[in-house]
C-alpha cells in the first residue's frame, strides 16, 4: 500500500469518527442521536399514546418516563404543545406549572437532573438537580433535595411556546458542564453541582399539566459510571 493510499484511508477514518458526533449550536458537541421507540420507555407516572413508530402523545397532568437503565450523554425532544389538559395537578410545592423537559441521569424519583422548558405561569429554561441519597420513591422525598442551577450563560429570550407550534429541546453533559439548546440554538450552559455526580441513570421525559406530542431522541447508552 503506497503512502497516498494510506493517507486517503487515514482521512476517511478521521472523517468517520468526526461524523459520529454532530456539531451542536455555537460549537457545542453532541453525540449522534437516534429516535426512540415509545415502547422502549418505562412510564413511571401517567400514560402515553403512540402516534407513530417514534412519537407519542401525553395528556396526563403528571407524566414521567425513562429510557432503559444506562446513562447517556445527550438527549433531545421535539414537541408540539397542544394546550392545557382536561385535568390539572399542582406540583408537590403547590404551584400549578405547565412545562416539558428532559430527565438526565434519572436514577429514580429522588435523584435526577432536569432541564425543563417552562410554559406557564412564566416561560423559560430551568435546570435543577434533585438529590436525596438513600431515597428512591416520591413518597420518601416528595419535593425535597432540589438545587436550582444558575447558568454561566443563558439566552435572554427564548422562542415563545404557543399551542400548535413545534419546538426542540436538547441537552448534553460533558465533564461537569451541561449545555441546553432550544430550537437548535444554545440557550443555557453551566456547571452542574457536585451532588449531580453522586448518581447516574437513564434519560427520559417529564411533562406537567399540558397536552404534548413528543419524540425523544438519545445518544448511545454508556457503559460504566455516568462520569
Amino acid at each position: 500500500m503506497d503512502r497516498a493510499t494510506r493517507s486517503r484511508m487515514a482521512a476517511a477514518i478521521a472523517c468517520t469518527c468526526a461524523c459520529a458526533h454532530a456539531a451542536g449550536p455555537e460549537g457545542a458537541v453532541t453525540q449522534a442521536l437516534v429516535a426512540v421507540d415509545p415502547a422502549d420507555l418505562h412510564v413511571s407516572s401517567g400514560s402515553l399514546t403512540n402516534t407513530s413508530a417514534t412519537s407519542f402523545r401525553v395528556e396526563h397532568p403528571s407524566f414521567r418516563a425513562e429510557l432503559g437503565e444506562a446513562s447517556r450523554a445527550s438527549a433531545e425532544i421535539s414537541f408540539v404543545y397542544r394546550g392545557p389538559g382536561w385535568k390539572e395537578a399542582p406540583l408537590a410545592s403547590g404551584e400549578l406549572r405547565r412545562q416539558i423537559g428532559l430527565k438526565l441521569w434519572a436514577r429514580d424519583s429522588c435523584n435526577v437532573v432536569y432541564a425543563m422548558w417552562q410554559i406557564e405561569p412564566s416561560q423559560g429554561l430551568e435546570v435543577s438537580v434533585k438529590s436525596n441519597p438513600g431515597q428512591r420513591t416520591h413518597a420518601e422525598c416528595s419535593d425535597h433535595g432540589y438545587t436550582f442551577v444558575k447558568p454561566a450563560w443563558s439566552r435572554a429570550n427564548l422562542p415563545p411556546v404557543e399551542a400548535g407550534a413545534s419546538h426542540t429541546l436538547s441537552a448534553t453533559i460533558a465533564g461537569d458542564t451541561l449545555r441546553v439548546a432550544a430550537d437548535g440554538q444554545l440557550a443555557w450552559t453551566g456547571a452542574l453541582p457536585a451532588q449531580a455526580f453522586a448518581f447516574d441513570g437513564p434519560v427520559g421525559v417529564r411533562s406537567d399539566n399540558g397536552v404534548f406530542d413528543v419524540e425523544l431522541r438519545a445518544s448511545a447508552a454508556k457503559r460504566g459510571p455516568a462520569r
